[in-house]
Order: structure tokens, then C-alpha cells, then sequence
């Protein structure tokens, strides 16, 4: 799925809407798996594109859950009740997520941060394959 991902974007002009959304968006598997991402989400996270690219968002974004467990994101018991992933699950499911409140505490340079955001999770369909557009209003701020 990554390669589809990659491919799709690739194109000129879709490369150029995915890039000019001004709030971070991420393309993901069903396990909350980094396949793309845009210009506003690079500046959040940070990373070069070998630390984000395969990687669950969670350990992209540092959050502090995800950090409980040597596994990452995904595996510490608080990770069941996580909002992203519950978005990300309806969405894989066919139920996509407006725009739903929720608060990611995150570590930055060794504070902990609470975050405030938005979370939309559209699923999307191409070439056969399913992933999911995750958008966090609110990361940037």
C-alpha cells in the first residue's frame, strides 16, 4: 500500500493540493501507519522522511502513551482508548470522522505537552486498496 500511495501522489498536481492544505495531513494503514504525509505535517513532526514514512503516528508524533511500552504506539494498554486510533478504525471500517475534539499529550524536547485538536479520518479507496486520510487541526498552533 505504500508504493500506491506514493504513486498517486506523485502526480503533479495532486502532490500540489496535498501540499498546500495548510493543517497536517497524513495518509495511513488500518494500524495508524505513516504512508504519506504533507508539508504542514513534515514541519510538526520534524523528521526526515525515513523516521516518519512506515512508522505508526504515534511514534512520529511522540506521544506520550506510546512511549510506555518498548513496542510504540499501538501496544501500551492506554493505546485502545486512543482517539486517533478509534478514528483511524471507524474510518477503515467505512465510517469516516469529522472533525472529532480530542487532547494527544505529546513530548517535545523533554516537556509533555497537551495538545488540543481536531481529528478527521476519511477512508479512501484506490486501485482496489483501502487507507485513511488523517487530518489534526490543532498541531500546528
Amino acid at each position: 500500500m505504500q508504493r500506491l500511495a506514493v504513486e498517486f501522489l506523485d502526480q503533479a498536481f495532486h502532490r500540489v493540493l496535498f501540499n498546500a492544505m495548510p493543517m497536517p495531513v497524513f495518509v495511513v494503514d488500518e494500524d495508524v501507519s505513516i504512508l504519506e504525509y504533507n508539508k504542514a505535517a513534515a514541519r510538526f513532526v520534524g523528521k526526515g522522511r525515513p523516521a516518519v514514512v512506515g512508522k505508526r503516528g504515534g511514534d512520529v508524533l511522540n506521544c506520550i502513551n506510546a512511549l510506555h511500552t518498548p513496542e510504540g504506539c499501538g501496544h501500551s494498554s492506554l493505546c485502545q482508548e486512543c482517539a486517533l486510533r478509534k478514528a483511524v478504525r471507524s474510518a477503515t471500517k467505512g465510517r469516516a470522522v469529522t472533525r472529532k475534539w480530542t487532547n494527544l499529550e505529546i513530548k517535545v524536547k523533554g516537556k509533555r505537552l497537551i495538545k488540543d485538536l481536531r481529528v478527521t479520518c476519511q477512508p479512501v479507496a484506490y486501485q482496489q486498496q483501502s487507507f485513511v486520510l488523517l487530518i489534526l487541526e490543532g498541531l500546528n498552533d
